[in-house]
């Protein structure tokens, strides 16, 4: 089976789907209970879901991914988890954007003289940050402007960001926002690739191989060089 097949779905991948659909619920609920909010813009949390959502990646492959990524969007908006102010919503398009920086950066890796499973991961960990950054930046703009208001947003952020050294001020609060909005998701996405990044690379799961095949995708990689680790 080539590399490009086995980013579709088996039997086998649909049952990674459903596994890590439901495991990324289960660690958004567990990161809704303990609180783990962004000290410098509270209401933004970091999510341990998405580890799941990544795993389910590098295990089963892009498409399988996708799929988990909307079974958990489609949970948390039934449960009404995180709904305020386009939660489930928001969350789906830094997922989304962040897979899409990933596989960009597989392909680039598959196509270098000795590409490996570290080379892909980092530079698709890089471009996903920068591309979840990007994409985000749209949507808090508008929730900002449009929904929390400029001095909404002033008054409900200004003590943490004083916390820090920082005065905000009608000029300058919707700028600090958003640049600060990108560092979360860029440090939100950088840790959610090491844990995964760690997790695929235990010996444990190299030589369990998911329903008795390697990672898909150090057999993406494979195909342009045997020697992929």
């Amino acid at each position: 089976m080539s590399g490009h097949r086995r980013a579709g779905l088996d039997s086998r991948s649909l049952a990674g789907v459903a596994v890590f659909g439901a495991l990324s619920v289960v660690l958004t609920l567990i990161s809704q209970a303990l609180g783990l909010n962004f000290p410098i813009v509270p209401y933004l949390q970091f999510d341990l879901g998405e580890v799941a959502i990544l795993l389910a990646f590098f295990i089963f492959g892009p498409v399988p991914a996708l799929i988990a990524a909307f079974i958990e969007f489609a949970t948390l908006l039934v449960l009404g988890v995180n709904a305020a102010f386009f939660g489930p919503e928001l969350k789906l398009i830094a997922v989304l954007s962040s897979l899409l920086g990933v596989w960009i950066g597989v392909v680039a890796v598959r196509r270098m003289r000795d590409p490996t499973i570290k080379k892909a991961v980092g530079l698709g960990s890089v471009l996903g940050m920068a591309i979840r950054a990007a994409a985000m930046t749209v949507p808090n703009y508008l929730l900002i402007v449009f929904l929390y208001t400029i001095s909404g947003i002033l008054g409900y952020v200004a003590g943490s960001f004083k916390l820090v050294g920082i005065t905000l001020t009608d000029s300058n609060v919707l700028v600090l926002v958003l640049i600060m909005t990108a560092v979360f998701n860029a440090l939100q996405f950088a840790f959610v690739s090491i844990v995964s990044y760690g997790i695929v690379s235990l010996p444990q799961v190299q030589s369990t191989r998911a329903a008795g095949r390697k990672p898909w995708i150090a057999s993406y990689l494979q195909k342009k060089d045997p020697r992929v680790t």
